[in-house]
């Protein structure tokens, strides 16, 4: 019984000493780098909030590992200490930690990738998902930010406007043009951009610039229809009375085709307002031509049981007209 618990003891021990010695002959885990972002351009100025790793053949406390340049503009190095890296481009760093290195290397090399980028606000207004402030890193494009921000509406119009400051330069896109501050200003046409024809319109965007999706123009059906409301004309410069009932969902049954009016103008100096009568039977009929109806225009269908169709009942359709809820 002793000779075998001796044997058995003589047995692990060496068990361990061939498993420590495969142990030794294992390459060293390191922890990955995380991979660098793309392009950078030479200006770019570290920030806080950035994030980098380094390379260098002399310096091995440097290597693989990832550092964060604090809310002072600071980073705490292994061998140099805090070290303000913040106001620095890329190669300025290397330079300023390769001259700190001195001290324990000679002629010590530095390569720094930048591997995450602190954020910016841009503002985003007008006809998307989540209007507001968003906050953006290097590289992100318009597209990014419209997605970002919920994608746009159905009643968007056709461009976006992007203003940037004057300190961030000019916009690279051919209808930028400065205003009276030496801001700069662009229309992107957003059916381009969407439809990705022109690579050109999904420009870059930069730290506080601003992204302004404006409404597209409207038409109104209001009255005798399934479903009356505003619709954009979402791009399409007119829309006609037939697309228009079709938007609605057609003519309810108490509708007086024959009688209904097409409401216009009624805004600028004068205030006039033009009301051109229309037979909406006969257009869908086919027996008279189908109307243009101009933005703003309102399509006005009124009941069958009204004898006559007063002024009043057209103001009131007027109000509501200007109070509908836009249908997507």
């Amino acid at each position: 019984m002793n000779l075998h618990g001796s044997y058995l003891s003589k047995l692990t021990v060496a068990l361990c000493v061939a498993l420590a010695a495969g142990a030794a002959e294992l390459p060293a885990v390191k922890t990955a780098a995380p991979p660098p972002v793309g392009e950078i351009p030479a200006q770019y100025i570290l920030s806080p909030d950035d994030e980098f790793t380094l390379r260098s053949l002399q310096a091995k406390e440097l290597v693989d590992k990832t550092f964060r340049i604090d809310p002072n503009g600071e980073v705490n190095f292994p061998l140099m200490g805090r070290v303000h890296m913040a106001g620095n481009t890329v190669t300025q760093a290397e330079a300023l930690i390769a001259t700190k290195l001195k001290t324990f290397y000679l002629d010590p090399d530095v390569a720094l990738s930048i591997s995450a980028m602190h954020s910016e606000p841009v503002s985003i207004l007008g006809a998307v998902g989540t209007p507001g402030i968003q906050q953006v890193k290097a590289r992100t494009t318009l597209l990014d930010v419209l997605s970002s921000a919920g994608g746009i509406r159905p009643d968007a119009g056709p461009v976006a406007k992007v203003t940037r400051l004057k300190a961030n330069g000019t916009i690279p896109h051919p209808t930028a043009h400065e205003t009276a501050t030496g801001d700069t200003v662009a229309d992107i046409d957003l059916k381009s951009l969407l439809e990705a024809k022109n690579p050109a319109e999904n420009i870059v965007i930069k730290p506080h610039d601003t992204i302004a999706i404006p409404m597209g123009e409207i038409v109104y059906v209001v009255g005798n229809v399934k479903r009356a409301g505003g619709f954009p004309l979402a791009g399409k410069p007119t829309l006609s009375v037939l697309q228009v009932i079709s938007l609605a969902e057609g003519l309810d049954p108490q509708a007086s085709a024959k009688s209904a009016r097409i409401l216009r103008g009624g805004s600028g100096p004068s205030g006039k307002r033009v009301e051109i009568p229309i037979d909406v039977s006969k257009i869908m009929s086919g027996k008279a031509q189908d109307v243009v109806l101009l933005p703003n225009d309102i399509l006005f269908v009124p009941s069958s049981t009204a004898k006559v169709v007063s002024a009043r009942s057209i103001d009131t359709a007027i109000q509501i007209a200007t109070r509908v809820l836009i249908w997507h």
